[in-house]
């Protein structure tokens, strides 16, 4: 587990146990509401090194207990503040839960083994997923304890960054240091070498279709760590490669000019003084000094013959140390190590309680807890999909439109407003007294009510059907972007759902909501992934984001899927959008040229006669013709990462006059 920065930890044998034991009490004492506070529910309690089963030092983790321990005597040492050892507990606990989180997750010890054993490859890679993963543990930290922002800016100012002037050091060391201070020290830019600044910034720059930058989508607190590897290794880590290559080539030609510089002054030995024994004993004196002065070549001379080390990252082990030296293991990686491979053995033999409940669940509603992780997972990054326009999350914006929908259609009631100079109830009949007596003629001591108008004629009912693209040509990005998509809206829906049933016994004009999901391809594609009801099941959610992961199909037949949605509306249905009582959107989404554009057209003017709005999206510039086969109802999202947010907008559209 990669640590938070803590200062260099002193051996206690020359400090006064008891004044150590007093601090470490005085600490938990004064901390002990906050962490609770800060811990919430999570199944992980912070705790006193006292506590602990067995002498602690600096910091211990109990991954089966769900415990971390703490002496926080190395803080007084260093003569950190209160503050900052609060802040330092808990970005470690932030590891833990981080961790703990990974374990718990369907193969993620398995994740977790792959990239301790890179790390213990490569010393570069192991330094710059500290400083990343150590953005993300301080953003967690803050988004629970937003009060320790100006803590975490000193400390990173004073006492672990204080200088942002990294261009003597190696660049692959620039780019991780870089990337770090500038993530939580934004308003300073770091001093590095051009080539490195490009990269970083290039990085930066890389966005997903919701307009997330990659470095804060990587780090963002709700990112699951497997995923945050994942975008290491492919974005990052191939950078931290090239940066290396260059430094080792640099430090390689170095070594060379000194070994020639060295061959050459000996030759000119030679020619000066000859064999002369006050030269060679010179001669050796400065070998001597040569050794003792530069470690680094004494390793580099245990390589080849060349004078190159074997592995490369010996070049660099000054700067590794130093590195080390400021950034020690608060746990040290064996006990880490140690601590895993006994909970993993434990989760073997047993189950937790969560873990029973959760197949308990996972069986109830027809589905493995795998899935329900796995659709979890990828719920989380539908989540933080961002309309660009105004910066907020796409299903934050629809659940501010719920909350305004039902607030329209609640029962009228009486509105007080006071004080006045007349009204229907005398609010203040001692106020009243005594402002007559002063003389007052028209005090304002009564109160008055007005009621909310009767809104305008409102829909009873409101269906949204979804039909997605599974034909070959959507697979890859096109895909996986409309599988989000489709989610987005059905979970959006489903939390109408849920909070229409939370106020339903305070709104007078009622509503339902109801929704449905198809696809089409070939005839074997076109089926119904999620039928037309107010409900989301775990084993709908999980059927149609699989069936949507599969784009078989080699036709576009649109025409078969929106022919069977129109065949199955029910006459009750019909009666209801001929009467105004029922609204009704279908939404095509597709990124090709219909393998029957003249049907599609025959049956979309067969549904809007009926009242049923139809719209049709093409995806990229592929699916400009649904433009002209959906008209006038057709347009075109070029980005597939703007799938999400434009199906949102629709929603948000259709929702306004509801």
């Amino acid at each position: 587990m990669k640590e938070f920065p803590m200062p260099r930890i002193e051996s206690s044998g020359d400090k006064n146990d008891k004044k150590k034991s007093s601090f470490a009490e005085e600490f938990f004492s004064s901390q002990k509401d906050f962490y609770r506070h800060y811990a919430g529910d999570a199944s992980i309690e912070i705790k006193p090194a006292s506590e602990a089963p067995q002498d602690v030092s600096t910091m211990a983790i109990d991954l089966e207990h769900g415990k971390m321990y703490v002496n926080p005597v190395f803080f007084e040492d260093k003569a950190y503040s209160l503050d900052k050892a609060n802040f330092a507990v808990l970005h470690e606990y932030e590891h833990f839960r981080e961790l703990k989180k990974l374990l718990d997750d369907a193969g993620g010890d398995q994740v977790w083994k792959n990239h301790l054993d890179k790390l213990k490859k490569k010393k570069r890679y192991a330094i710059f997923d500290n400083c990343f993963d150590d953005i993300k543990m301080n953003r967690s930290v803050l988004q629970r304890a937003p009060v320790l922002e100006k803590t975490e800016e000193n400390l990173y100012k004073e006492n672990l960054f204080a200088s942002r002037d990294f261009t003597e050091l190696p660049k692959h060391l620039q780019f991780s240091y870089a990337l770090l201070r500038e993530a939580r020290l934004p308003g300073e830019e770091c001093l590095v070498a051009p080539d490195v600044r490009e990269k970083i910034e290039e990085l930066r720059n890389i966005r997903s279709g919701s307009g997330v930058g990659l470095v804060d989508y990587a780090t963002s607190p709700y990112t699951p760590m497997e995923m945050r590897l994942k975008l290491q290794e492919k974005f990052f880590e191939p950078a931290i490669d090239k940066f290396f290559e260059e430094d080792a080539e640099k430090k390689r030609e170095e070594q060379k000019q000194k070994q020639e510089k060295g061959d050459d002054s000996g030759k000119d030995g030679e020619k000066k003084d000859g064999a002369a024994e006050g030269g060679e004993q010179e001669n050796k004196g400065e070998k001597q000094k040569g050794k003792n002065a530069d470690k680094k070549s004494v390793k580099i001379e245990k390589g080849e013959a060349s004078g190159e080390p074997k592995n490369p990252e010996e070049y660099f082990q000054e700067e590794y140390a130093k590195y080390d030296e400021n950034n020690p293991h608060a746990v040290p990686i064996e006990d880490v190590e140690k601590g895993v491979a006994g909970y993993i053995e434990t989760k073997k033999g047993t189950k937790s309680i969560e873990a029973m409940s959760k197949e308990a669940y996972a069986k109830a509603e027809g589905v493995s807890v795998a899935e329900l992780d796995e659709y979890e997972k990828f719920w989380r990054e539908i989540e933080g999909i961002k309309n660009p326009e105004t910066d907020e999350a796409v299903i934050e914006e629809l659940r501010s439109m719920f909350k305004k929908i039902i607030n329209e259609r609640k029962k009228k009631k009486y509105v007080p407003k006071y004080p006045t100079e007349e009204g229907e109830i005398l609010a203040y009949p001692a106020e009243a007294v005594a402002a007559v007596k002063s003389g007052e003629r028209e005090p304002k001591v009564w109160e008055t009510v007005e009621t909310k108008e009767r809104p305008r004629e409102m829909y009873g009912d409101f269906d949204v059907t979804l039909v997605a693209d599974r034909s070959g040509s959507m697979d890859g990005i096109k895909a996986i972007e409309q599988r989000k998509a489709v989610a987005l809206l059905l979970e959006a829906l489903k939390d109408f759902c849920d909070e229409l049933e939370e106020a339903r016994k305070d709104i007078e004009y009622d509503l339902d909501v109801r929704t449905e999901a198809w696809s089409f391809g070939d005839e074997a594609q076109v089926e119904i992934l999620k039928p037309l009801s107010s409900e989301l099941t775990e084993k709908q959610r999980v059927y149609a984001y699989k069936k949507l992961a599969d784009v078989p199909g080699n036709t576009t037949k649109d025409f078969l899927a929106l022919e069977k949605i129109r065949d199955s509306i029910s006459e009750d249905d019909l009666q209801k959008l001929r009467a105004g009582k029922l609204k009704k959107i279908i939404i095509v989404l597709s990124d090709g040229q219909s393998h029957g554009a003249d049907k599609v057209k025959e049956i979309c003017r067969d549904l809007r006669e009926k009242g049923v709005a139809v719209v049709g999206v093409g995806i990229t510039k592929d699916g400009a013709s649904i433009k002209t086969t959906y008209a006038p109802d057709g347009q075109v999202c070029e980005n597939p990462g703007d799938l999400a947010k434009v199906l949102g907008g629709l929603l948000k559209n259709e929702l306004k006059d509801l």
